[in-house]
This record gives structure tokens, C-alpha cells and sequence, in this order.
């Protein structure tokens, strides 16, 4: 019901708020409630339901005769009683239409669907990505503590090839999620223009949807912040045998962390995502993020594939695989100051051009 009232309210947006339009617009909503509650009663769904009452109410120049407001909405073509100024006779521009056509209701829910659909492979796909590197990390320290039952060199090529497997297991399953919205490509690559119904369910389903999020986001937030204590914890415990294998544990244990965390919320967060598609706010985000961070996104197109590169040679040549994995920290807090200097620039620059 509360799409219907949204949908109302943005019909009667574009024109003054004169008691005769008022008197009609609470005639109207009245009209579209019993059609409503009589489509339920016949065994319609509530989604169902709001979208045959704003078919058959949803156009406001259709049912003005009936309401009787047909002057109030087109005051130019009611007769006119006084002659025309030059002004007045001036034709009005006509207004430019929207570049790319609105999304349905059904695509919508269709679109919802398919979301929902695929919540939790995205999840597992993301997850696979940040596991890969554990059993590298892990079992040529065990190698050479002697507890993996293995050679050095042996426990490395299991891990090369486990992190690779782990990599290509998440590459399938996001391919698999793409080939689902695929019939979706103008919504998720935000050709359309939004639809103040659509918009307004779509926000509706996000509210249902919003408590379950916030849950999982505390969960994984406390995930996150927890995550470095099992390498904190075995890096100051002193005294404990094979002392790099248990800090390398540690890596791997605080790896996990953040891949629980990830699966805990990206599969309840497809509401949100979905609303913030649907009524155009992540696309413009997304525009916003672009413009604020071009010099980041040029630095990351070469600085991670260099920083693999150079942990790839430093773990081979110097056979450094127990060492060499203090590159992912090391360079994250680089990229992270390279990225807040870049942004500190652009807001220079901005400044400075206003």
C-alpha cells in the first residue's frame, strides 16, 4: 500500500497543491485503495495487486475526466479568457526525453529474483578468492618444520596449485552468476531511467530487508576487527615450538576471519543492492567514485599486478615462501596512503578550479 501512495504523491508532484487538486488527489487515492483491497480479496498477491491499480489508475491524464480536474491539469488548452500576449502564444519547448527507456515492475522482480538467486555463489565465489593463498602461505612452513609429511618443494607446488584452483573455482562461479543476469544487462549496467513505482518498491523491499542486513553487518564487522588476533596472539606468544608455523597459522587464520565475514553479509545485503540499483543512486555512486578516484583506479591498474610480481619472484628465486607473504600487509598500507593522497589531491584540484 505504501507504493501506492508513493506513486500517488509523485503523479500529483508536478502540480500545484490547489484545494480542487487535493479534493481529487484524496478521491483518487480512495479509488486505488478499493480496487487494492479487492484485488486481495480475490486472492492477489500484494505485489500483483499494486501493479494492476497502477495500471489501471497510474495515468493521470486518463482519469481526470473522471475526476473532473482536466482543466486544472492542462490549463493551456482550457478556453482562454483573455487574448493571447505574444509570450503567451509562444509554443513551449517540448520536454527532452529520457535517453534510455524505465524498467517495468516485471523486469524488477525479475531482476530481485535473480538476485536473490545467486546471493550466496557470489558470496562463495568472493570468499574462494580470499582463502586461495592459505594452503601457500601454510604448507611449505610446514614442510620445513617437518610436521607435513612432505618435501619444501613439494608443499609449495600444492599450494600454487590449491591457490589456483581456489581462484578458478571462483572465477566459474561468478561466471555462472553473469550468465543469470545476463537478460539484466541495461539494469546492471544502468541504462534505464528510474521509475518512481519501481523506485518505491524497490525501496520497500530494501526496509523488509533491512534488519536481516544489519545483522549480518555487525557480525562481520566483529569478524573483521577480530581477525588479526590469531597472528597477534601466536606472533607474541614466545617459547611455542616452530614458532613460524604457528604465525603463518596466524595469516591463515586471520584470512578466514575476513571470508566468514564476507559470506555472513554478501548474501543478506541483496535488497540493499538491489534498491540501490534499481532507484539509480549506485550508479550515480558509482559515477561520483569515478570522477573522485581516476588517479587511484590508474595506480591500481599497475601497482597490484607489480606487487604480485614481485612477491611471485621474491617466494621462487629466493625460496621465501615463509617470508614473502608480509608483501600483502606491507603493500595494502601503502596502497592504502597512495589512495588517501590521490583523493587529497583531487579535492586540491577541485578546490582550486572553483
Amino acid at each position: 500500500m505504501n507504493i501506492i501512495i508513493s506513486y500517488l504523491d509523485t503523479m500529483f508532484s508536478a502540480y500545484p497543491e490547489t484545494p480542487r487538486l487535493l479534493e481529487a488527489k484524496a478521491e483518487l487515492q480512495g479509488m486505488m485503495e478499493d480496487a487494492y483491497t479487492s484485488l486481495l480479496a480475490e486472492g492477489r498477491s500484494e505485489n500483483e495487486a499494486v501493479g494492476q491499480v497502477i495500471r489501471d489508475f497510474g495515468n493521470l491524464a486518463e482519469v481526470a475526466p473522471e475526476l473532473g480536474i482536466t482543466t486544472e491539469l492542462n490549463p493551456i488548452a482550457a478556453p482562454a479568457l483573455a487574448a493571447p500576449t505574444p509570450a503567451a502564444s509562444a509554443p513551449a519547448a517540448a520536454p527532452e526525453p529520457p535517453r534510455h527507456p524505465s524498467v517495468t515492475m516485471s523486469e524488477a522482480r525479475e531482476y530481485a529474483d535473480a538476485r536473490q538467486r545467486i546471493r550466496y555463489r557470489v558470496a562463495l565465489a568472493v570468499a574462494l578468492f580470499v582463502v586461495s593463498p592459505v594452503a601457500l602461505v601454510v604448507l611449505p612452513t610446514a614442510a620445513r618444520a617437518g610436521v607435513a609429511g612432505v618435501t619444501d618443494g613439494v608443499a609449495s607446488l600444492i599450494g600454487i596449485v590449491t591457490l589456483f584452483a581456489f581462484v578458478a573455482a571462483g572465477v566459474l562461479t561468478l561466471v555462472s552468476t553473469t550468465h543469470e543476469l545476463a537478460a539484466f544487462a541495461r539494469i546492471t549496467e544502468g541504462r534505464f531511467t528510474p521509475d518512481p513505482v519501481v523506485s518505491a518498491w524497490a525501496t520497500e523491499l530494501r526496509q523488509q530487508h533491512e534488519r536481516t542486513r544489519t545483522r549480518a553487518l555487525q557480525v562481520s564487522v566483529l569478524l573483521w576487527i577480530l581477525s588479526p588476533v590469531p597472528l597477534l596472539a601466536f606472533s607474541f606468544l614466545d617459547g611455542l615450538p616452530n614458532e613460524n608455523l604457528w604465525i603463518v597459522s596466524g595469516v591463515a587464520g586471520m584470512l578466514a576471519f575476513v571470508a566468514t565475514g564476507l559470506f555472513v553479509l554478501l548474501p543478506n545485503a541483496w535488497a540493499y543492492s538491489v534498491a540501490e540499483r534499481l532507484t539509480g543512486a549506485e550508479a550515480a555512486q558509482e559515477a561520483a567514485n569515478a570522477e573522485e578516484h581516476g588517479i587511484v583506479g590508474v595506480i591500481a591498474s599497475f601497482y597490484w599486478p607489480l606487487l604480485t610480481a614481485i612477491y611471485l619472484g621474491w617466494s621462487f628465486i629466493g625460496n621465501a615462501w615463509d617470508q614473502s607473504w608480509i608483501i600483502w600487509p606491507v603493500g595494502a598500507v601503502l596502497f592504502g596512503a597512495i589512495a588517501a593522497g590521490a583523493g587529497a589531491l583531487d579535492t586540491y584540484r577541485k578546490n582550486q578550479r572553483r
